[in-house]
């Protein structure tokens, strides 16, 4: 923990700035207290924001054999191979703070683009038109 003091246009502000995940701890939003139709209201930080995504992200295999060919757990399974990935890839993108809805949209339909798979056939995911006429017959 470390105390600051800082003095900007007039203001003199005092506080505290906490260890990565302290501040769950002392009353502060934490992992579980984020959301995305809250980011306006309270700001995430790029990796819990990017973890938000992971979890939208999951939540479309519910119907996975419906939209992707592929049954809930295997679904779960391409989602999971793909995530790290995915985060590293736009974190150099993505706000420190997340504060805007069209940001926390913008990263998300990026986040979503790059982890959800595509549909599946005869084992194989297929990204295209292409594929699809050369896999699925």
């Amino acid at each position: 923990m470390k105390h600051f003091f800082l003095f900007c246009a007039g203001l003199v502000m005092t506080g505290t700035l906490l260890a990565p995940g302290a501040g769950h701890a002392q009353g502060m939003p934490g992992a579980g207290s984020y959301s995305l139709k809250t980011v306006e209201a309270i700001p995430i930080p790029r990796d819990e924001h990017l973890k938000l995504w992971r979890e939208v992200a999951l939540k479309q295999c519910t119907d996975a054999r419906k939209r992707f060919n592929l049954a809930p757990d295997q679904c779960l399974q391409v989602i999971a191979a793909k995530a790290d990935a995915c985060s590293v890839k736009l974190a150099p993108e993505t706000p420190e703070m997340v504060r805007t809805t069209a940001a926390a949209k913008d990263v998300g339909r990026k986040y979503l683009h790059c982890a959800v798979p595509y549909y599946f056939c005869k084992g194989v995911e297929v990204k295209s038109e292409v594929e699809v006429l050369a896999q699925c017959k």
